[in-house]
Parts: structure tokens; sequence; C-alpha cells
């Protein structure tokens, strides 16, 4: 678990230091995607680098996922499962009808999102 934290610290040290300001647009809207029945959009920690992917999967997928990320010792996995969970929380608050950065994915509700032109 203190693995856990120093990687979280890191990351979100790393976030607000180095991230460029993302700026939403007016002009824009969440093009929506359903997931199959039994899943939803999920950000997975990656396996391999930095970074995380949304996907349609169920909650115990990612459980494993995120398990493994943390039993492998690796920080940038570990980082990877802390960067997970804060979009996923981040993106709680995702209509379709809310501006976004175009290009952006997120979990809209249920499903899979992309910013779109309006």
């Amino acid at each position: 678990m203190g693995r856990f934290l120093v990687a979280l610290a890191l990351v979100l040290g790393f976030a607000v230091v180095s991230a460029p300001l993302a700026h939403a647009s007016e002009s824009t809207r969440w093009e929506v995607v359903p997931c199959a029945a039994g899943t939803k959009a999920l950000w997975l920690p990656r396996e391999s680098g930095a970074g995380t992917d949304i996907s349609c999967t169920t909650e115990e997928a990612r459980s494993a996922a995120v398990k493994a990320a943390r039993e492998s010792g690796s920080p940038t996995r570990i980082a990877n499962v802390a960067v997970a969970y804060s979009q996923q929380f981040a993106d709680r608050s995702i209509t379709p009808e809310s501006t976004c950065v175009l290009g952006a994915k997120g979990a809209v509700g249920e499903a899979i999102g992309t910013c779109v032109a309006a």
C-alpha cells in the first residue's frame, strides 16, 4: 500500500506541474457508444508503459487488471491504477451535452464517449 501511495503522489504532482491547460469548446458534444449488456465503460491501467485505456468491460475484469498492476511492483503500473481511478471519478460529471476537448474519451454514464464538434 505504501508503494501505491508514493506512486499516487508522484502522478498527482506530475499532473499538477506539467499538465497543459485543456480548454473545452462551447461547440462540442459527446458522441456516445453504448456498451454491450453486462459491461460498462471503465478506465483500465495499461499493462505496459504509462497510461490508461477506456473499454467496455466488467467490474470483475477491471478488478483483476488493478490487482495484477498492484502486485506487479512496477511503479509505472501502480501509477496507472491511480490515474485510472482518477479518470473514472472525474467522468462521473460528464453528460452527453457537456462541453469537452475535441478527441477526448470518457465514460458517459455506462457508455464510452468521444468528444466531437457539435
